[in-house]
């Protein structure tokens, strides 16, 4: 994308030739590219994703082989599911259920003492 009328010298695709002027370069290249001879062409990108989307669409709908979904065992799943119940100890949840039930009661007390607190201020008004 260049800038009308500006030029940013951080982009990787501009280079500057001798008379200052910017040209855009044909062709990307990965400075830690596992393949050092290859690039691939500014204008072949498009072509390439299309390429590769409609081909991975195809890969998508047949799943994986056959087998592989044979040789899976699921002897140990219901172990594995039991073993994870027990994730969290008795105990902490023991904790835990006697601190929410604490703070119920609490919040009881805080609303009721509110509505005291409002009648109080209600009182006070009609005594001035």
């Amino acid at each position: 994308q260049d800038i009308p009328g500006g030029e940013d010298p951080t982009d990787p695709a501009q280079e500057r030739g001798n008379a200052g002027s910017l040209s855009r370069r044909d062709e990307l290249q990965s400075p830690g590219n596992s393949f050092p001879g290859l690039s691939i062409r500014a204008d072949d990108i498009l072509g390439i994703l299309k390429e590769f989307l409609r081909d991975f669409a195809k890969l998508r709908d047949e799943g994986p082989p056959r087998e592989i979904q044979d040789v899976r065992d699921n002897s140990k799943d219901g172990e594995y599911w039991e073993s994870l119940s027990a994730v969290i100890p008795e105990p902490t949840l023991k904790l835990w259920d006697a601190l929410g039930a604490a703070l119920r009661e609490y919040h009881k007390v805080l609303t009721r003492r509110s509505e005291l607190f409002s009648e109080a201020a209600a009182l006070q008004r009609q005594n001035s």
